[in-house]
């Protein structure tokens, strides 16, 4: 995490992070397990306003000029190259794959604490 990143308290986006943001800019949340802009952004860990801003970017990448932001990153230029051009069904698998990491590597973590998983409620 970059020291800007820390002393503001602010999200430094991943590459799993924006190739989720490229995902929901080009077909919402279809197919997702997250069923809304506000679980996706929980899930990344940010709010709202930043991943809408980081889809802004991103739909400047993809061409459309319209509820677009120009200062895009090169990192979210670098996803577009490798994962801007795969179908709505491959982009999904990536996406799917990206949030099953997510939850293996949280029970994880749980488990070396000495917590067992299935005894903790979701809270949403």
């Amino acid at each position: 995490m970059s020291t800007r990143s820390k002393t503001l308290n602010l999200h430094e986006w991943s590459k799993d992070d924006t190739i989720i943001s490229l995902y929901v800019t080009k077909f919402g949340n279809k197919g997702m397990y997250l069923k809304n802009e506000v679980e996706i952004a929980k899930f990344i860990g940010t709010s709202v306003g930043s991943l809408k801003m980081q889809c802004a970017n991103i739909r400047t990448l993809l061409g459309d000029r319209k509820n677009s932001l120009s200062d895009f990153s090169s990192l979210q230029e670098q996803v577009y190259k490798e994962y801007g051009s795969l179908s709505q069904m491959e982009l999904l698998r990536v996406v799917k794959n990206i949030i099953k990491q997510d939850e293996f590597e949280r029970i994880e973590i749980l488990k070396r604490m000495g917590k067992d998983p299935r005894k903790l409620v979701k809270i949403n």
